[in-house]
């Protein structure tokens, strides 16, 4: 296992890596792959990068997230340092990092933007940001400010949650530390560790089934509707096991008929609701067992395996301003005991209970045999006109996995040296980028745009509904797609457009597939590895149509990034290309 000093030179090689091929700076590159393990620890869905400096204002911001529902808010700002090896951050310039983004944040939930200097032709992206931000202050609940650095942090504890006019706010640190333990040991992000007295004011007060065995202990009782929609509106989807979290995303959240029972017979909803199976991999208890009652204050690793539906609707009846003070919810809670079991028991327990519900166990499998073949190619078809060594794409299918291998065939610096030649970096494609090359080409550019993770999910449904085989062709058309992609990228950043790139790219990308009627060489774009200068020409003449559609939506004030998610942002601009209002 690699130590943190070589974690770090192999962090810093990637970050300038991925700053050669997309023409961004060192620090938009670190703050979207950071960005990347947050999603996978599901602290966030679709982050936005960004770069923002005022320093008469005293304010900074890398990127940004506002959910759809404008509830939650995420700001990023980010240190980066050029060292040659780790050094420390200290407890002061954490907090002047924390102060420059809460700055921001201040500023636009008291509508105080007028303190502030934003130049809205300078900074489209962030004056829409701060504009939605004041104009929706009173539905965000709850804003989060995270710091990113590539040094070590000297602040080992959570700061304390503050408030800014009714939302409250929260801060998270992500170091060099947490960065090593998340890529080397395997360990999250931040530990689920809910304190549910502390911070929802109540326990779980629970009967311990007389099961006698050494995997699990289990619970059984009731939770209140205010508990779990707080704690819901707090951690989000990290409180959703990950084959729910998937079936939300794919299927939609929210169940009316569970908001009108709420509302409308809240004493009744203990009787006509299933309730939730969850599992934890640690309860504490406010006091010893008695008649066979205990009560939980705090629960480690609490996550809903079945039940999310009954979840994020109960969230949504409190932001809508319901009262669940008479609404039960009942709770079955397996604490695991053997965590070298863990992985093994949690998914079982998954299956079993999603097997009696709408959840197709082929659904949550479905996509592996697509997977595996699409990796399998990636280690036989060659890339054309290389000399030898002969060079390969490398299709990740699980995160990490490229480092993996590189490191399970580099036993010595020659064999490592070796393999990346016949893999190099620049020619790795993840898994959430296929997804996102060909459903952008596939004109599906409002998906696209709400995030990786929604975007992979709709990929896998359509793979699944299609039945889709991939071979040579296609893996051969998937590369020239993301090379398609990547070049759009790049051309956007070098055209100096301010703001909006991620969907400025895939809504150009579907209007070239639109004008091409889909029908597009791509087998030119692989034998080259390269975009033709005609097609270049092409994206030049399209980008500028894109951007005046996008940044201009039909209700002025709406949220550019929001707009973009929508179905009809696609549909006007198709609409407007057709009947000859857009000309490219």
């Amino acid at each position: 296992m690699k130590d943190i000093n070589e974690y770090y030179r192999d962090l810093n090689e990637e970050i300038n890596h991925k700053s050669d091929i997309n023409g961004e700076d060192n620090k938009q590159v670190f703050t979207a792959l950071i960005s990347e393990h947050l999603i996978e620890n599901e602290s966030i869905i679709a982050p936005n990068i960004c770069s923002f400096q005022s320093p008469a204002d005293g304010i900074c911001i890398n990127g940004y997230e506002l959910s759809d529902e404008m509830n939650t808010l995420h700001v990023f700002i980010t240190d980066l340092a050029d060292r040659e090896y780790p050094v420390m951050i200290s407890n002061e310039e954490i907090h002047n990092l924390v102060d420059q983004a809460e700055m921001f944040v201040y500023a636009a939930i008291t509508g105080q933007l007028d303190t502030i200097s934003i130049n809205r032709e300078a900074n489209p992206e962030i004056y829409d940001l701060a504009n939605t931000i004041s104009i929706n202050h009173k539905n965000i609940r709850h804003a989060s400010i995270h710091v990113m650095t590539n040094r070590i942090s000297e602040v080992k504890e959570h700061l304390t949650d503050s408030e800014i006019e009714g939302t409250s706010l929260t801060y998270h640190i992500w170091d060099l530390q947490k960065l090593y333990e998340f890529d080397v040991e395997n360990k999250p992000m931040e530990e689920l560790h809910i304190k549910l007295v502390e911070q929802f004011g109540e326990e779980l007060r629970l009967i311990k089934v007389p099961i006698e065995n050494d995997a699990y202990d289990c619970y059984i009782g009731y939770v209140s509707g205010t508990l779990l929609a707080e704690a819901y509106e707090y951690y989000g989807n990290r409180l959703m096991e990950r084959n729910v979290r998937s079936y939300l995303q794919a299927r939609g959240k929210i169940n009316k008929g569970i908001i009108a029972t709420a509302k409308k017979f809240p004493t009744m909803f203990m009787a006509y609701n299933n309730g939730l199976t969850t599992i934890a991999e640690e309860a504490i208890f406010s006091n010893e067992e008695k008649n066979g009652f205990v009560e939980i204050s705090e629960l480690i690793g609490w996550q809903i395996v079945n039940g999310g539906q009954t979840t994020a609707s109960l969230y949504r009846a409190l932001a809508n301003g319901e009262d669940l003070s008479k609404v039960h919810v009942q709770i079955k809670l397996n604490v695991i005991k053997d965590m070298t079991q863990k992985d093994d028991i949690i998914s079982k327990i998954s299956e079993y209970a999603n097997s009696q519900n709408k959840i197709s166990i082929s659904d949550l499998r479905s996509n592996d045999s697509f997977q595996a073949e699409l990796e399998r190619l990636s280690y036989m078809v060659l890339v054309p006109g290389t000399s030898n060594p002969e060079t390969k794409w490398f299709y990740e299918r699980t995160r990490g996995q490229y480092n993996v291998e590189v490191n399970r065939h580099g036993t010595t610096s020659a064999k490592k040296r070796a393999y990346q030649k016949e893999f190099p970096k620049q020619q790795v494609i993840k898994k959430t980028e296929a997804a996102k090359y060909i459903n952008s080409w596939e004109q599906l550019p409002n998906i696209v745009s709400k995030g990786s993770e929604a975007n992979f999910l709709e990929f896998c449904e359509m793979n699944r509904n299609h039945k889709v085989n991939p071979d040579e062709k296609y893996f051969r058309h998937l590369i020239a797609k993301g090379i398609l992609f990547r070049s759009t990228d790049k051309l956007v950043q070098s055209l100096g457009y301010k703001g909006y790139k991620a969907n400025l790219v895939t809504y150009s990308i579907a209007l070239l597939s639109l004008l091409k009627k889909k029908n597009f060489d791509f087998d030119a774009i692989w034998n080259r590895q390269e975009l033709g200068s005609e097609v270049i020409h092409e994206l030049e003449k399209i980008i500028p149509v894109v951007w005046n559609h996008i940044t201009n939506p039909p209700v002025a004030g709406s949220n550019v990034t929001q707009y973009c998610k929508k179905e009809i942002c696609w549909i006007a601009l198709k609409e407007k290309v057709t009947k000859g209002e857009l000309v490219v």
